[in-house]
């Protein structure tokens, strides 16, 4: 009953995510899924997000992100927001992430260099403590 009950107060997270999971599928691009913590984890070739239940990350990182270890346990932080929050995840965590991302691409373009300051800034930062992201350790 307590695991419908935080599906539900996460549905807007869930909805996107059970979506966001077809679409990698369907792409070919899960490399692995595991259940932990009461998340699924989902490896995925490139990229990183959290919605909800679902933990989609990646240690192959680009040109504008560094991507490793790391990012499994950020991902994780993001899904402990989720709890927090539940449906005030997406305004509160998601559109000031996705405004991060968006600059750290724009930086990128101008710079051609990675933004050192993606993970300093909320809710970035927020993330990394509560999945206990150790600076420089995987």
């Amino acid at each position: 009953m307590a695991n419908i009950i935080l599906f539900l107060w996460e549905l807007p997270q869930n909805l996107l995510g059970i979506a966001y999971l077809l679409v990698k599928a369907a792409r070919g691009s899960v490399i692995s899924r595991s259940y932990e913590r009461n998340r699924l984890f989902v490896k995925v070739r490139h990229g990183a997000v959290s919605l909800g239940y679902f933990v989609f990350w990646s240690d192959t990182g680009g040109p504008v992100f560094s991507l490793d270890e790391r990012n499994r346990l950020h991902e994780y932080g993001h899904t402990l927001q989720s709890r927090i929050l539940g449906p005030l995840y997406l305004p509160i965590v998601g559109m000031p992430s996705v405004s991060r991302v968006m600059y750290a691409h724009w930086y990128y373009r101008k710079h051609k260099k990675e933004w050192q300051g993606y993970y300093r800034g909320f809710p970035e930062n927020w993330a990394d403590r509560l999945g206990n992201v150790k600076s420089g350790a995987v």
